[in-house]
């Protein structure tokens, strides 16, 4: 996603100024330095940068990050977010992507297979209601979901032009048994998957035609960028260093 060069001097230049340094060697010191910095924005800074962007990131989130590393003959390290070949969960590259460019979200999982059961249009996408149970980390609980998900697994796909109103879910655990698909009678209450509770009906998600969008709340570059910057020179003297004491030349 993101790579950290070294920019600026040529390395002709700065073997000038190390004294007693081989020419041969900064190629080698540039990329161990250039690699530390990286490491330290994917396991430190970025992680840090995380929490305080948003609220109450899984362990999930925060270990989406990887790297890789500088060489003698590419002097650029990179920091990415796993993609989905490298998971199989939900890849978060896909997700944290809106958070850090801003812009539209994706389709979820559980839109697609609420419009595959022609229940939810082309369009239209899915917010939790407020019968929504919450996770620690403020995300909708897998339980749910899977609750939901199982149950569409038996609706029968309706037709575009035939109304949803009071359409039921096939029968699942006991929570599923509540669940209705539509929109309820009576008063302005949207369309959506509705649980009864007692003589009431409470939202579990609301469908709404607006897209829902993101704005940029993940500085990645500017993290990523403020970690070469102030440990670029330090990582490449201990990388000198370190070389000298091995008797590298």
């Amino acid at each position: 996603m993101l790579n950290i060069s070294r920019t600026g001097q040529s390395l002709a230049d700065m073997a000038d100024q190390v004294r007693g340094v081989p020419a041969r060697l900064i190629p080698y010191a540039t990329a161990t330095a250039l690699t530390r910095c990286a490491k330290q924005a994917q396991t430190d800074d970025l992680p840090q940068a995380m929490r305080k962007a948003f609220d109450n990131p899984t362990s999930y989130t925060l270990n989406a990050l990887r790297i890789e590393p500088a060489t003698k003959n590419k002097l650029s390290a990179r920091v990415l977010v796993k993609t989905k070949a490298m998971t199989s969960g939900n890849a978060q590259e896909r997700y944290l992507q809106p958070e850090v460019e801003g812009g539209q979200r994706g389709s979820k999982r559980m839109e697609n297979a609420l419009r595959y059961a022609g229940v939810l249009s082309e369009g239209q996408f899915v917010v939790p209601g407020a019968a929504t149970s919450l996770d620690a980390n403020g995300n909708v609980k897998g339980a749910d979901i899977r609750t939901i998900l199982k149950a569409l697994k038996n609706l029968k796909a309706v037709s575009a032009t035939r109304s949803r109103s009071g359409q039921r879910l096939a029968k699942g655990r006991q929570l599923a048994n509540q669940l209705f698909v539509g929109k309820p009678q009576g008063g302005n209450r949207p369309d959506g998957i509705w649980r009864r509770e007692g003589k009431r009906l409470r939202p579990l998600f609301v469908f709404t035609n607006a897209v829902p969008t993101y704005r940029p709340r993940l500085d990645f570059s500017g993290v990523v960028q403020g970690v070469a910057r102030k440990q670029f020179p330090a990582e490449f003297a201990k990388a000198v260093a370190s070389m000298k004491s091995k008797g590298r030349w």
